[in-house]
């Protein structure tokens, strides 16, 4: 907040001081002319008695201006010319004219470098306060700086290049908390830095003295007590006069912005697992009869073969192949679990190569009992050529399991009409891996397009409008991105693309 400019205690003090002693001044010089102007012409002597109006002139330098002295002299002048007529008249001898010239020449020669001196403290005068009104002007800035830095916890740095000689404001002080008035060194620096980003910071002071243009260091304190606190230092490299380098920029303490985003990627991922397991309660019926074939068949073929060991010939042979049949059913049905536990697991997010071949395939049996029950045609145009994706498992498949089941119900209002549903991989030119999920639904109305991955929109009555954007939010998370495109009555295509994971180099 500004505030009102105001004179020190002192100078407010000293306002009327000045302005009565040029009071003094002022009726001194009156006195003075008035006393030789008597003495001059009343008295006889034989002296230039007109001559002590130069005490008037010098007096008259510190009361009035330039103007106002050439005035004060011009009446001397003429004081001095009438006091001589007062006294001698036409009759004057020729020293009485001598002395009449003298004082004449002294009060001209006065009053020329009484101007010029004038003139100099004058300019002088301005000069000062120009300097003053510099230096106030620099205080205030001064402080609104050091105000600025404190609400924004941005302070300032500097060091030299080689002998990193630092200098820090008093914010970067408060940052790194150390005592006020504590001398600014590396080594205090590093004595603050965390164990775990040290190699970082002496990599960035390695990096300084090979004099790039600008330097960015991102890095933790461990603070006495057992505190984080996240900087981001950002320099630029400067010369001075005598060509020696110095780095001068800011730290920012950036614990605040951290501690939210880490609050924040918490927050998606428990949205995320929360999605998984509102997605499964959603597959219910499909995970059912998943898991109902596999087992009625390992029933089944119990059954058989027991029958072909209890007769009076046990048939060997049928029974290991029922036996056969039994494992087969086995893995199946533990498929089938594993991607259920899988999907409903709540872990963070795990960044390895991943085939998205595998995800689809895992993804299409997941919703296999409902693409069935809602008597959708599915088409898989999986390329052979498509390198992996770093990303992880589980939320890249949530997202696939989203867009299939999103298709599926689109359809659901396609009433005796073909309902066809296709799933596209293939590999972009740009070493993108792209997936395309394409239904025969009604499409996406025009004014729906721009906010279909927005948080709470749905055009489902039962939807909550959280799928597409926690879909958008894994594939943002991933390097990715994730778009629809539709024509009106022409079904919709969803697709998402991940950077593909570059190619070892070929070995020679």
């Amino acid at each position: 907040m500004n505030t009102p400019a105001t004179l020190p205690a002192g100078h407010a003090a000293a306002a009327p001081n000045a302005r009565a002693s040029s009071l003094l001044l002022r009726l001194g010089a009156v006195a003075i002319t008035t006393a030789v102007f008597i003495i001059d012409t009343v008295t006889s002597l034989d002296v230039a008695v007109a001559v002590l109006y130069v005490m008037v002139i010098l007096l008259s330098v510190n009361i009035f201006s330039r103007h106002g002295l050439t005035i004060v002299a011009l009446s001397c002048l003429f004081l001095t010319i009438i006091s001589f007529l007062l006294t001698h008249g036409q009759d004057a001898e020729l020293p009485a004219v001598a002395r009449c010239l003298v004082s004449i020449a002294a009060i001209g020669i006065t009053t020329v470098l009484a101007r010029s001196n004038k003139a100099v403290n004058d300019r002088l005068q301005e000069q000062v306060c120009l300097l003053a009104e510099a230096h106030q002007a620099l205080r205030r800035n001064e402080a609104f700086l050091i105000d600025a830095q404190r609400l924004s916890r941005t302070g300032s740095v500097g060091f030299r290049v080689p002998d990193l000689e630092m200098h820090w404001s008093e914010e970067t002080q408060r940052i790194f908390e150390y005592e006020a008035g504590a001398h600014a060194s590396i080594d205090r620096v590093l004595q603050r830095t965390h164990p775990d980003d040290l190699a970082l910071v002496l990599d960035c002071i390695a990096q300084a003295r090979k004099l790039p243009p600008d330097l960015s260091v991102e890095h933790r304190l461990l603070m006495p007590d057992g505190r984080i606190k996240h900087l981001h230092m950002l320099a630029h490299l400067t010369h001075d006069q005598d060509g020696n380098c110095e780095y001068v920029g800011a730290l920012m303490d950036v614990t605040a912005s951290r501690q939210a985003e880490e609050a924040l990627h918490r927050s998606q991922t428990e949205l995320a697992h929360v999605t998984r397991v509102t997605t499964l309660g959603e597959l219910t019926a499909s995970i059912a009869h998943e898991v109902n074939q596999p087992l009625a068949a390992v029933t089944t073929n119990a059954e058989a073969s027991l029958r072909w060991l209890n007769r009076r010939e046990p048939d060997i042979t049928e029974a290991a192949q029922a036996l056969e049949r039994i494992l087969s059913e086995t893995f199946r049905a533990s498929e089938v679990i594993r991607r259920i536990r899988a999907l409903s697991r709540k872990a963070d997010p795990q960044r390895a190569p991943v085939d998205l071949r595998e995800i689809i395939e895992d993804s299409v049996s997941l919703v296999a009992r409902e693409i069935q029950r809602a008597r959708v045609e599915l088409v898989q145009d999986i390329a052979r050529d498509v390198p992996r994706v770093m990303g992880d498992r589980i939320q890249l498949q949530q997202v696939l399991v989203n867009l299939l089941i999103n298709g599926i119900q689109a359809m659901g209002g396609n009433q005796g009409s073909l309902r066809k549903m296709s799933v596209r991989l293939h590999h972009e030119s740009q070493n993108e891996v792209v997936v395309e999920v394409r239904d025969s639904g009604p499409g996406i109305q025009p004014d729906d397009m721009g906010r279909l991955f927005n948080a709470f929109f749905t055009t489902k009555p039962e939807g909550m409008g959280m799928g597409l954007s926690i879909c958008r939010s894994i594939i943002d998370a991933h390097g990715g991105r994730i778009w629809a495109q539709s024509q009106p009555g022409e079904g919709a295509v969803l697709l998402f693309a991940l950077p593909g994971e570059p190619e070892p180099p070929h070995e020679r």
